[in-house]
């Protein structure tokens, strides 16, 4: 399970999740930061060198690139800290996700390793045709995540960690 952590990876990190998800973009100064939209100028981000520093390496690292030209630079600082099983790549182009793949073979990446879906598409019948895991996002009601579980996809990226553990755990 991976919790999604927009602005507050902080109280993520002890959530019990297996990732934190992290929006990732330069900023107008080139900086590598944590922000879902396009950064504002006039808005400080927390830089992912500052998250580097103070994320607790128990918790594996999924990386939401929502731009291209920084892909390597950013998986290299990641693997400076985490081993390469413990990041995943979601990269909005398929030529990053090739770029990574071919740089970094041990990092899993999308859609290369797994199949991401917004959870309006994760149907029975879309998941009975996958043929790679699928990671399926952002769910936070409960007969969702059943339902998904049950469905055997292979991760759940959820604002909800509390529930999807609780869920996960009454599983049989």
């Amino acid at each position: 399970m991976i919790v999604s952590a927009h602005d507050g990876y902080r109280r993520w990190v002890d959530s019990g999740a297996d990732f934190v998800e992290l929006d990732i973009r330069r900023d107008h100064r080139h900086k590598i930061v944590l922000a879902h939209d396009e950064p504002r100028r006039w808005k400080r981000y927390v830089t992912f060198d500052e998250l580097l520093r103070r994320l607790d390496t128990r918790v594996g690292l999924h990386l939401d690139l929502k731009e291209t030209g920084f892909e390597l630079e950013l998986v290299h600082k990641a693997l400076a800290r985490w081993p390469p099983e413990k990041i995943v790549v979601t990269p909005d182009r398929e030529t990053s996700a090739e770029a990574i793949r071919a740089a970094f073979g041990g990092v899993r990446v999308s859609p290369i390793d797994f199949v991401t879906l917004d959870q309006r598409y994760a149907t029975a019948e879309v998941l009975a045709r996958a043929t790679k895991p699928v990671w399926v996002w952002t769910v936070d009601d409960r007969r969702e995540m059943e339902r998904l579980m049950a469905a055997g996809i292979e991760c759940l990226i959820t604002n909800r960690p509390d529930l999807a553990l609780e869920v996960r755990s009454a599983r049989p």
